[in-house]
């Protein structure tokens, strides 16, 4: 495969987080959902040193490394495959360094961004987190241990909404739980989006007003300086 021939479909969700990163990493952390297509496209364009590949399930850690020996030959790549819990990781006391976390809910992501921060209190990473749900527990859990924003994007793709979040220690703008900069309100996917949260969460409102009633707030006080919803 050409280093030049593009892995990811332009305008994909995997594509829009590629084109989130600001800058190349010396090691990259593909914690391999989807089949670790974003890891191994940023490794052929050269985003990355080094992409270390981790994941739980063997078989499909076996297919990834086939799949990275005929593409990505490591006399001219630097790879490596490792079968295992991204909560076991203990991050390496090494600068430029970005974890990938996509494709998993909330609860698994807010617990591998725990752990990788708990496992390395003193060392700087950044993160690209694409959680398939759940994003304004993600965005606490980012806050919680000291993350400052670099992008955010609303991604939709499938008739499913994402949320791309980009984030560093060494940053200086504050992630805002329910997203700030990401929100477009002339975009009418943008609007759809919005009420779809709203909506979710004054479900859960019924059952336990006391815990969802604040996010409701929250999300409502986008519109403080917008009347197109």
């Amino acid at each position: 495969m050409s280093k030049n021939k593009r892995l990811l479909r332009p305008g994909s969700r995997l594509s829009l987080l590629e084109n989130m990163l600001v800058e190349p990493y010396k090691t990259i952390w593909d914690c391999c959902c989807d089949h670790g297509l974003l890891g191994m496209s940023l490794l052929k364009r050269s985003r990355a040193g080094e992409v270390i590949f981790v994941d739980v399930l063997e078989e499909q850690m076996k297919k990834l490394e086939a799949t990275l020996r005929r593409n990505c030959p490591l006399d001219e790549y630097s790879w490596n495959v490792h079968c295992g819990d991204v909560k076991d990781i203990v991050v390496p006391n090494s600068d430029s360094q970005l974890f990938i976390i996509a494709g998993v809910g909330a609860r698994q992501t807010v617990e591998f961004i725990n752990s990788l921060c708990s496992s390395a209190p003193r060392t700087p990473f950044d993160l690209l987190i694409c959680s398939v749900h759940g994003n304004y527990a993600v965005r606490n859990a980012l806050i919680s241990n000291g993350y400052k924003l670099k992008g955010e994007q609303i991604i939709f793709e499938n008739n499913r909404f994402y949320e791309g979040i980009y984030v560093s220690r060494s940053g200086h703008e504050d992630i805002v739980n329910t997203g700030s900069k990401m929100w477009d309100w002339s975009n009418s996917d943008h609007q759809q989006y919005w009420r779809r949260i709203v909506g979710h969460y004054r479900q859960k409102a019924r059952k336990d007003p006391e815990q969802y009633q604040p996010i409701i707030a929250n999300y409502e006080a986008l519109l403080t300086s917008s009347c197109n919803i």
